[in-house]
């Protein structure tokens, strides 16, 4: 079935039944709803069948999760024990344990699949609340996951829970809660190595980056952004050396591979469309933005990575993913009255052409396979 139509038919039509009434308690109702929508799709898909259609690991990670079941905790420190030295040489060892525990209390791959979403769907719903003032904002961010985000977070492991974990490190580090914001991050990382690229972002705000200096950044990342375009593999493969993982660096080493270009001329878009739009004298007045705007340099540049190496968007997602409410800051720095309104329905009708043309994604549950 095409998931990315109910989806988005519900995600417009709820949303704008909510806007009549936009009001605290509404949009807690409705980040709920597609939370929950979103968690469930997530969850309940068919591995085999994305794994043999989309090349995801979703069903490595069942076999996974199948290997670290163990029948009570007497035999939970062989169970561990023996993943580790099976996997550790290709998942973290955090996620190991993760999916050791979680085996100790279920046999279900789909409820160690929905437990593990939750590590990120619920700090994804503390960051729409908090930092969102529209129900237009929230109908735009929603959309946009399902256009840009949803399709590569179906594999439904580890990346998706880094980045959980990366979000609740960026809650963290806002409130002031220095230390468990190093927990949330090493937790990250010992998931899915990858993420440490996240500590950057977290170091600017922990040491509260000046507006012109994320301006600055941000300028200078569109600077480089054609020499990463025409040599993504090069940088690619210096990305792996420098962080001591060859295998990632052997991403790099394989042909140009193409297909990206609607992505990376999305992302690029917006970034420019932020870079335009939010002044020094917003971030400076309006000190949230900078939460988000940080993340704008990173995206900029490793967008264009995905043209060397499609695997390569699991590095551009831990930053375009705050694109779902930076955007829509820009749009309000930018337009006001019923322009606003115009610009985010043409925006939202765009990003919901792109995730339905061509069919969408065809999804099974798993009880369909």
């Amino acid at each position: 079935m095409n998931i990315n139509t109910i989806i988005i038919a519900f995600i417009i039509s709820v949303g704008i039944l909510f806007s009549a009434k936009d009001n605290q308690r509404n949009r807690v109702t409705y980040i709920s709803l597609c939370c929950l929508i979103l968690l469930f799709v997530a969850s309940f898909r068919s591995p085999e069948w994305f794994s043999s259609q989309y090349g995801l690991d979703t069903e490595n990670y069942k076999s996974v999760f199948e290997s670290c079941q163990s029948s009570g905790l007497n035999s939970f420190g062989y169970t561990l024990s023996r993943a580790i030295a099976s996997y550790s040489g290709t998942f973290g060892i955090g996620f190991i344990v993760l999916e050791c525990i979680i085996g100790l209390f279920t046999q279900s791959f789909y409820v160690c699949s929905f437990v593990t979403n939750l590590i990120f769907f619920i700090p994804l719903g503390i960051v729409l609340y908090r930092f969102s003032t529209s129900i237009h904002q929230l109908i735009f961010a929603f959309v946009f996951y399902v256009a840009l985000i949803q399709v590569f977070l179906l594999a439904g492991a580890r990346q998706i829970i880094a980045i959980g974990f990366d979000l609740m490190a960026l809650l963290s580090v806002i409130d002031g809660k220095k230390w468990g914001a190093l927990l949330f991050f090493a937790l990250g990382v010992s998931i899915h190595f990858s993420s440490i690229l996240f500590l950057v972002p977290l170091l600017l705000i922990w040491f509260d980056a000046k507006p012109l200096t994320l301006k600055v950044a941000h300028l200078v990342s569109f600077i480089f952004f054609p020499l990463v375009l025409a040599f993504p593999n090069s940088v690619i493969r210096f990305l792996g050396t420098a962080s001591g993982y060859e295998r990632y660096a052997a991403y790099g080493t394989g042909e140009i591979s193409g297909g990206a270009t609607t992505f990376i001329f999305m992302v690029e878009v917006l970034s420019f469309f932020c870079y335009m739009a939010i002044q020094r004298k917003e971030l400076h007045n309006k000190p949230y933005l900078r939460f988000f705007y940080v993340m704008a340099p990173f995206f900029t540049l490793l967008a264009p990575l995905v043209q060397g190496n499609g695997t390569m968007i699991r590095l551009s997602l831990y930053f375009h993913l705050f694109l779902m409410l930076l955007v829509p800051f820009a749009i309000d720095c930018k337009f006001h009255g019923a322009t606003k309104i115009i610009i985010y329905y043409m925006t939202i009708a765009i990003l919901a052409f792109m995730a339905l043309r061509g069919g969408g994604i065809e999804y099974y549950f798993f009880w369909q396979q």
